[in-house]
């Protein structure tokens, strides 16, 4: 009875450390840039670079026989120059980490909008301005 009672919690615990264990991103930021400049009407314009690391692509060695877990691996694999989904998930972190950058520099003290974002391969571009 003792034995069950304490395999129960156990499996439990497990349980509970999978579930609240976070999915890893699925990119790495190489780097970000906050560039700001003040426009001739007075308007104080920002934009904000992020890059992500360069991921390496899976190789197949076609002159052997290929396994299936290296080909699901191979056909799984997503680049965010390729995925429309990853391209958002960046996006989305850009503008977290956007926040935190104009709150670091005391810039759009009274808040700000996003005009504009530019995608080039593993980078993405938020164009804005802050609300003065």
């Amino acid at each position: 009875m003792k034995i069950r009672a304490f395999l129960a919690l156990v499996s439990a615990l497990l349980l509970s450390a999978c579930v609240n264990k976070p999915e890893p991103e699925p990119f790495k930021i190489e780097k970000q840039k906050l560039h700001t400049k003040q426009a001739d009407d007075g308007t104080h314009l920002f934009a904000f670079i992020v890059t992500v690391e360069k991921q390496a692509r899976v190789k197949l060695d076609t002159a052997k026989k290929i396994s299936r877990s290296d080909f699901k691996r191979f056909v799984n694999e997503e680049h965010i120059e390729d995925s429309s989904s990853l391209k958002l998930a960046l996006e989305d972190r850009a503008v977290v980490l956007l926040k935190g950058a104009l709150q670091e520099q005391a810039y759009c003290s009274n808040g700000y909008s996003i005009d504009e974002v530019y995608w080039k391969e593993r980078q993405v571009q938020l164009r804005g301005k802050c609300n003065d």
